[in-house]
């Protein structure tokens, strides 16, 4: 009983390995053949691909300082400000003055006295045009962007094909630069000729 078992075992086997041989005997193998006759063809096709992935933008931000001269408006304002400066000074001084004065006399002097801050400035001319700048520093802000396709290829003359890569960021979206530098590749095709 056990030689019979072995028997159909051996049969079931060989017909089984039978049938795999004719299954597979007629597939031929497959040959790679490029799917673009022409290099224009497989070059337009991925064009095509490129256009059809859209595109995203990189913001990026650039300060930028830079002096420019006065307007007379704000040299105005400058000499109003020079101007109550000084008027403080001298009302500060003159009330430091009566603080010291001892008689009527010297109390009518200090309306008189003026003394200047520097050996080389008379009262008058203490803070004159000279002290006040001429020019401000301006910074701007200055926003750059670019769009970018989300898809690209670079050409492989020596394999007769275009290697294509897709980012992967959104379509439309927004990227700073540096996010730019560190994205990552989505997907792979080539297009063969």
């Amino acid at each position: 009983m056990a030689g019979s078992a072995v028997l159909g075992l051996l049969i079931y086997a060989g017909f089984f390995y039978a049938n795999q041989r004719r299954s597979s005997a007629t597939e031929e193998p497959k040959e790679l053949h490029p799917p673009y006759p022409t290099q224009k063809q497989a070059e337009q096709e991925s064009k095509d691909w490129i256009q059809r992935g859209g595109t995203y933008t990189v913001k990026s931000t650039h300060r930028i300082r830079r002096t420019v001269p006065l307007t007379r408006q704000e040299q105005r304002k400058l000499e109003l400000l020079a101007d109550e400066k000084r008027r403080a000074k001298i009302e500060a001084d003159y009330e430091a003055c009566l603080e010291q004065a001892a008689t009527d006399l010297a109390k009518e002097l200090c309306s008189f006295q003026q003394v200047p801050t520097n050996e080389n400035q008379t009262a008058a001319g203490a803070d004159q045009a000279g002290d006040r700048p001429a020019t401000k520093v301006i910074e701007e802000v200055r926003v750059q962007t670019s769009t970018r396709p989300r898809r690209s290829c670079t050409p492989v003359s020596s394999y007769r094909r275009f290697n294509c890569v897709e980012v992967d960021v959104d379509r439309d979206a927004e990227v700073s630069a540096e996010q730019q530098e560190s994205l990552e590749i989505r997907g792979y095709r080539q297009f063969r000729y």
